[in-house]
């Protein structure tokens, strides 16, 4: 079995910021000079209550690698959630993920992303009255990590294996699913001399014919893709399905064993 390579999101050393109540205000309290535009390119200028309170950013305080930034999303106490944006202001390609919990998908995500330069990370998350409540916080990094050649670059893993799924699923203790996939891919941000934008573009996570989540991905996003959720709609006997497609068109399709079925074993197969 071809040994399953999953980065540990959880591995590094997470600072969240401190306790703020939910108050809709004029100004960014992160102080950011390029809100404005990514409230309007981004979130498409809709109503916005800074929240850090309910929607809490994880993520190193000072980056040490900027081609690879671990970020965790936690969303508590905010209802009818239709979907999750991560963003980082100062990054040239500001969205690094569309997220859509569908019904059956906790608020809940983990991923890594690129940073260009010191900026603030931040969460928005869209309820159904249509207000973005935005949690971040700022975070020290040199820079380059979406304008310089990515790490792997004369690595041929990705070329062997594109679009290749490993992934994880195992119970959760209130019941459903957490998943844990990552995606071979180069997600190459299209900044870097002679090498075009080629990235993971759509993902869509279903369990015997429903629809659990759904994934947007930008360049933003790390090589080869880890992302995490938590799926309490999900059955721990079924088998969950990733389909998906990159920006050349390529498709992305992988059967990843139930927790009953596997006994924990890591696990991923095309199916």
């Amino acid at each position: 079995m071809r040994r399953l390579f999953v980065a540990g999101l959880l591995g590094a050393a997470f600072l969240a910021p401190g306790p703020a109540s939910a108050q809709a205000v004029a100004g960014d309290p992160l102080a950011s000079v390029m809100w404005s535009t990514v409230h309007a390119t981004v979130l498409g200028g809709g109503p916005v209550v800074f929240d850090d309170a309910r929607v809490r950013v994880f993520t190193p305080q000072r980056v040490e690698d900027n081609h690879r930034v671990p970020v965790s999303v936690q969303v508590e106490g905010l209802a009818d959630v239709r979907e999750v944006v991560v963003l980082a202001d100062h990054n040239p390609i500001p969205g690094a993920l569309r997220y859509a919990p569908a019904g059956r998908a906790a608020p809940f995500l983990e991923l890594s992303m690129k940073l260009n330069e010191a900026t603030p990370i931040r969460a928005a998350v869209k309820t159904g009255d249509g207000v973005w409540h935005v949690g971040g916080l700022r975070v020290d990094a040199a820079g380059g990590g979406c304008a310089a050649p990515r790490p792997a670059t004369a690595s041929a893993e990705w070329q062997d294996n594109l679009n290749r799924v490993h992934g994880r699923a195992w119970r959760l203790p209130g019941g459903g699913v957490r998943l844990e996939v990552r995606i071979v891919h180069p997600m190459d941000t299209g900044l870097v001399e002679n090498i075009p934008t080629f990235h993971v573009e759509a993902l869509s996570v279903t369990q015997d014919g429903r629809t659990l989540a759904t994934l947007e991905p930008t360049a933003a996003t790390a090589e080869n893709p880890v992302f995490a959720l938590d799926l309490p709609g999900a059955s721990a006997s079924g088998d969950i399905v990733v389909t998906g497609r990159d920006t050349d068109g390529n498709d992305i399709r992988a059967r990843i064993p139930a927790p009953d079925a596997v006994y924990g074993l890591l696990a991923g197969r095309r199916s």
